[in-house]
């Protein structure tokens, strides 16, 4: 059996060779037929996206609440790991920022037309009446969980999963068979990801096959853009971390990235932060000469809640389907855009395929159709190995300063 991402890039270059023979402009098919055919190539890519849904409120409560429950208690929260933390935020704010300045910059959507579809016309998705900021921030706090569940209101579901890890760390023993209950949804969660992503081949080729029979060969040339920004953005990224790390602990960047090199490259192949999780360790240990509590804290709790290339790549796409759909994003709603990424990456588990889920959410929030992650899901497997990459990254740069910050206390 071939790799996974063999597997889907068969897929993808499959579904867009079908897409280009049976579209429209070469007549190859009657209309009528092809449009009763079209349902078809869809249906594998429809069953996928519902599963993703079925298990995005749960998966972003759980996991975010057992984020914060890692942490040792409030004394550790206060000190190390309120240290820690602001400085995942920052980073991550900085990362989501590179993302939507590149995207609003280079505008990638733009050379995707969905209006000009020669089967379908898909609706004009217009951003909704915005409310006032104070109704807006006070309505995050949801009024009835299973409202906020129905309606998937994802800023208040983070905030649900926020409350819940907080209790988790300060009730103790009260909380243990919640947890354990929590424990057990979210592996659950995960199992339907996972037999989801067994699925992905034969959505992509289902999905890119329809994407090309409808919107045709503009498909390319803005999925290249797409694929170019978010790259373009995790480079920026990459070298943040290295100014970072010269401004804290005056050591020659080159030298840390040269000492963590094995990192960056399993990271690529794993496409699993968790799974590089022990290397990690090694390798601060043993050479950045991170002390054992330094090490054990923050590269664990970074694996959980620290991904920057994954939420720059969030913001990105956020922004480009917003292009492709004509969904017009106010001042307000990319500011919101910042503080929703930054509170979802924190729930965005450190497996491949979870990163999907925690995009539809943020779709789901400014309105965006869904349907737009089929677009992407092609080009997510090779994008998913470059941010795991920086996520990785960005663990040791973080150990690394905060090493030096606790020595120096």
């Amino acid at each position: 059996m071939p790799a996974f991402w063999i597997q889907v890039l068969v897929g993808l270059f499959l579904g867009l060779f079908v897409g280009v023979i049976l579209n429209p402009t070469f007549n190859l098919l009657p209309k009528d037929i092809l449009t009763t055919t079209l349902p078809w190539f869809r249906f594998p890519g429809d069953v996928f996206l519902n599963l993703l849904q079925m298990i995005m409120v749960p998966l972003v409560i759980v996991s975010i609440a057992l984020g914060v429950s890692s942490l040792r208690d409030l004394s550790d929260l206060l000190n190390l790991g309120i240290r820690t933390l602001l400085y995942f935020v920052f980073t991550t704010s900085v990362a989501i920022s590179i993302g939507i300045v590149l995207c609003v910059w280079i505008r990638p959507g733009k050379y995707i037309r969905l209006g000009d579809s020669i089967l379908a016309d898909v609706p004009n998705f217009a951003t909704a009446v915005q409310e006032p900021l104070p109704n807006m921030i006070s309505n995050i706090i949801p009024k009835n969980i299973i409202s906020m569940w129905a309606n998937q209101q994802m800023l208040s579901v983070v905030l649900f999963g926020l409350i819940l890890g907080i209790f988790f760390l300060t009730a103790k023993e009260k909380g243990t068979a919640l947890k354990a209950i929590i424990h057990s949804i979210e592996s659950f969660c995960l199992w339907v990801v996972s037999f989801a992503m067994k699925l992905a081949p034969i959505a992509v080729f289902g999905l890119m096959s329809f994407a090309m029979i409808q919107i045709g060969f503009d498909l390319l040339y803005g999925l290249l853009s797409y694929v170019l920004t978010v790259l373009t953005g995790l480079f920026l990224l990459f070298i943040f971390y290295g100014l970072m790390v010269y401004f804290f602990t005056k050591q020659n960047p080159f030298r840390f990235f040269y000492l963590i090199r094995e990192i960056p490259l399993l990271g690529f192949s794993t496409s699993s932060s968790s799974s590089v999780l022990p290397f990690s360790l090694k390798v601060a240990k043993e050479n950045l000469g991170i002390g054992e509590k330094i090490a054990d804290f923050v590269l664990p709790l970074g694996a959980t809640v620290n991904m920057d290339g994954t939420a720059l790549y969030q913001a990105v796409a956020t922004v480009f389907l917003s292009q492709v759909y004509q969904v017009d994003l106010s001042t307000t709603d990319l500011i919101l855009l910042v503080g929703t990424v930054t509170a979802a990456s924190i729930g965005t588990a450190a497996t491949p395929g979870v990163g999907l889920v925690i995009l539809a959410s943020i779709l789901q929030t400014f309105h965006i159709p869904i349907e737009g992650i089929t677009l992407l899901f092609g080009v997510d497997r090779f994008l998913d190995m470059c941010r795991t990459s920086i996520n990785l990254s960005g663990d040791l740069s973080c150990a690394y300063i905060m090493n030096l910050i606790w020595k120096e206390k």
